[in-house]
């Protein structure tokens, strides 16, 4: 159990989030704005973030709102990869150099308006299953047992933290070879760091927002990387489909813009190389724990 005072500093971030996302989900068709439905995911993501932190057995029902949080982020998934895309896309369009190449766009575009449609059909059904007006009952039942304990504000802090920092000892490694799937894994261990830094603020003397700023530009370089793989990844995908129907003319389209989008692919993950090298991500760990107030611990990697 966490001690009285992170409890309620968790408690809080917990009703901030909660209400974000409830503003968001009460968005006017929201479903069918890219942004808008970012921004569901985006606060969904920040709200189960929260979830992860507190005592999941002194909220009741803790376990169904955590599963229907993931349920609505996953729901999600398909049409904002697709959302993103179309976006893609259409930023193509202004370095195109042939019209083969701007002929092969406007038909994997009129492709992937198809699958958008197709995806946000399916989400709406998938969304009409999911009890998203009960989330704000976990809010109603918190109760908090066992409130006294000789553990500090900080201390407590830190022991919730630094499972979550495991991640900035696996990043060089991930600078020496680009494997797509291991660097999107480390984007959203990223991003769950930072959103438990984010709900924890309080617990620290000074703001963390400056030990953050590595962070998030860590994430939105591989952000960026991850869009250009699943990209590169549909577009080769509607290649063989084009292929296995005897269009070569398009095919050869399609592969010029497979190289435009796997040139900026590399450029991506140098780019992160290079943040790696720069960023102080080794003496994270050791930063947060003095803006907590803490002694440094004997491993000096920490």
């Amino acid at each position: 159990m966490h001690p009285a005072e992170l409890a309620i500093l968790l408690h809080r971030a917990l009703e901030v989030r909660m209400a974000h996302l409830l503003e968001r989900l009460e968005m006017p068709a929201w479903e069918t704005d890219a942004e808008g439905l970012h921004q569901v995911r985006v606060s969904a993501r920040r709200l189960s973030a929260v979830l992860d932190l507190v005592d999941a057995e002194a909220y009741a029902g803790h376990k169904g709102h955590r599963r229907t949080l993931k349920q609505l982020v996953t729901a999600l998934g398909p049409t904002r990869e697709l959302d993103v895309h179309s976006a893609a896309l259409q930023a193509l369009h202004h370095t195109t150099n042939t019209p083969l190449q701007a002929a092969s766009l406007e038909h994997l575009e009129d492709r992937l308006d198809r699958a958008r449609a197709k995806a946000r059909r399916a989400m709406k059904k998938d969304l009409a299953e999911l009890s998203l007006r009960d989330l704000p009952r976990l809010l109603k039942v918190a109760n908090l047992p066992h409130p006294f304990q000789a553990v500090s504000l900080q201390d407590a802090a830190w022991t919730a933290l630094e499972p979550r920092l495991a991640v900035l000892r696996e990043i060089r490694d991930l600078a020496s070879q680009e494997d797509a799937a291991a660097l999107h894994k480390s984007r959203v261990q990223i991003k769950k760091l930072r959103y438990t830094l984010e709900a924890m603020e309080g617990a620290f003397s000074e703001s963390p927002v400056d030990l953050l700023l590595p962070l998030r530009d860590l994430q939105t370089c591989l952000g960026s990387h991850h869009d250009l793989a699943a990209l590169e990844n549909w577009l080769w995908d509607q290649e063989a489909h084009l292929r296995n129907e005897d269009r070569a003319t398009l095919c050869g389209g399609v592969l010029d813009l497979l190289g435009c989008i796997a040139e900026n692919r590399r450029t991506a993950f140098e780019r992160f190389t290079v943040l790696v090298r720069e960023a102080p991500v080794a003496d994270l760990p050791g930063a947060l724990r003095r803006t907590l107030g803490l002694p440094p611990l004997a491993d000096s990697s920490a």
